[in-house]
């Protein structure tokens, strides 16, 4: 009697997972959607500094650091910070831009900001555009 119960159950299941399969065949449009990711973005001090995040919702994919020219001829890093203690930095180097790896989610509100540090003569470092230097952007994305 449970042989039977089981090999009925597993022809239901299998009946199920087919219509489902079908049901999303025959959607397409509804399921590529769901994982699009959505971008916020953020210039600070004239449009020198800037932020793009990508993500969806309080979800946070990468985030793209980008300085303009008038500083780009200078060695630096970028470096994102976020809610409690989340920070990464970049590499040092003369690049204009650079893309961050976040994959992380934060509670909704979150301030998601980049910042760029210059390189003195002395080996030590400066904050662009001084302590309010930060390109912001917030959760939710999208």
């Amino acid at each position: 009697m449970r042989l039977v119960r089981r090999t009925v159950h597993r022809g239901v299941a299998s009946g199920i997972a087919a219509i489902a399969a079908a049901a999303v065949l025959a959607t397409p449009a509804a399921a590529s959607t769901s994982g699009v990711l959505a971008k916020e973005g953020a210039c600070a001090m004239g449009q020198t500094l800037c932020n793009t995040t990508y993500g969806t919702g309080n979800s946070v994919g990468q985030i793209v650091a980008w300085r303009n020219t008038n500083v780009t001829g200078e060695i630096g890093f970028f470096e994102i910070f976020g809610p409690g203690s989340y920070k990464k930095t970049g590499p040092t180097n003369r690049d204009a831009d650079h893309t961050f790896d976040v994959n992380a989610s934060f509670p909704r509100g979150s301030l998601l900001c980049v910042t760029f540090w210059r390189k003195n003569t002395n080996g030590s470092f400066t904050k662009y555009g001084g302590s309010n230097g930060n390109a912001c952007t917030s959760t939710p994305i999208g």
